[in-house]
């Protein structure tokens, strides 16, 4: 970038050309850090470690692999759903601060066994769409829609679904979940029906499913009984929040200087199937959190599931294009997580 900025205006112009015809594509700024003279070997080296995580990633390997609680039904499919909101910038020409369109992105995962053998490949398939300003909910047919491209395009007789769902208020938990879990439903009937009848294996009945809205701007935070520190790196609060829906809490990290803020995981929906149901929500809470630690762009746990996290970095990658990413090609770019 010129003048040593941290961020270059042609990086999202390069992006769209590339991300349009299916070419992937890892930029590193030397205005950061100069690796070609570092002044410190192993801080270049840490920097250009995640640099060859995130070109691995893109071309569709796993890096790494993380055990998945043994109740949860396998092939799986897991989806992160999540809204970006452009920040309002001033238009010369409107002489006041306007907003672009938001941008809604949708990343489905497929775990095809419990064993770390069958799953060397990294089955992610992605999608966004331009949304009004502001606009969170209305999801149903591009939920659909991804779901159904995504099992086509990468072959998958799903016997278990999980969806995360980002960006949704309390008073609109049910609304969205009434919009989206139909949805969701439709697209796993007719996918597993075409792929169960191409490769002769038996369709089940009923695919269980649960969705679960993920809140992380929240005001509750959880503290030690002497309350000079905060809960550690990991830990897990169930019974608290919603009386219509099961609630659970997950610190996935701690910084040492503040005090850590936890995500808030209520469960909308959960059908039998995911074990004993008096045991579903550590299964759900457990399943979240190895999912954590699955995200390939960083070595340490985060505060959201994988599915989540890469749905939020491909919305802001998105929001940042002049046409809001409607020109990805998510076809070429299927199996490969192009957006770290």
């Amino acid at each position: 970038p010129p003048r040593r900025q941290a961020l270059d205006a042609a990086y999202s112009i390069v992006k769209h050309i590339l991300t349009k015809h299916g070419y992937l594509s890892q930029f590193i700024n030397f205005n950061t850090y100069d690796h070609g003279n570092p002044r410190d070997e192993r801080k270049s080296g840490t920097i250009l470690q995640g640099v060859a995580r995130q070109i691995l990633s893109k071309c569709g390997v796993r890096v790494w692999w993380v055990s998945l609680p043994r109740e949860i039904p396998m092939p799986a499919v897991f989806v992160g759903v999540d809204v970006f909101h452009a920040p309002r910038k001033y238009d010369a020409k409107a002489g006041k601060r306007t907003a672009k369109q938001s941008v809604a992105a949708i990343v489905v995962q497929v775990i095809r066994s419990h064993e770390e053998k069958d799953n060397a490949n990294a089955d992610v398939y992605s999608e966004t769409f331009r949304r009004n300003v502001g606009q969170e909910m209305d999801l149903g047919n591009c939920m659909k829609q991804t779901v159904s491209n995504a099992l086509r395009a990468l072959d998958v007789n799903p016997m278990s679904c999980v969806v995360w769902r980002d960006g949704v208020g309390s008073p609109a938990i049910n609304t969205v979940a009434g919009q989206e879990i139909p949805a969701v439903r439709q697209a796993l009937a007719a996918a597993n029906t075409i792929v169960g009848q191409s490769s002769g294996k038996g369709v089940p009945a009923h695919i269980p499913l649960s969705y679960i809205v993920v809140q992380k701007r929240i005001a509750t935070k959880f503290l030690t009984n002497d309350g000079q520190s905060g809960l550690p790196c990991g830990s897990l609060v169930v019974g608290m929040g919603s009386t219509e829906h099961s609630t659970f809490y997950i610190n996935g990290t701690s910084p040492p200087y503040s005090t850590p803020k936890p995500a808030r995981f209520i469960i909308a929906k959960m059908d039998d199937g995911f074990g004993a149901e008096s045991k579903t929500t550590k299964t759900m809470a457990n399943l979240s959190w190895a999912l954590c630690h699955d995200y390939s762009n960083w070595t340490g746990p985060i505060k959201l599931p994988s599915p989540v996290q890469m749905a939020h970095k491909l919305a802001e990658l998105a929001g940042g294009m002049s046409d809001c990413g409607e020109s990805i090609n998510s076809k070429a770019l299927a199996g490969k997580i192009h957006f770290l």
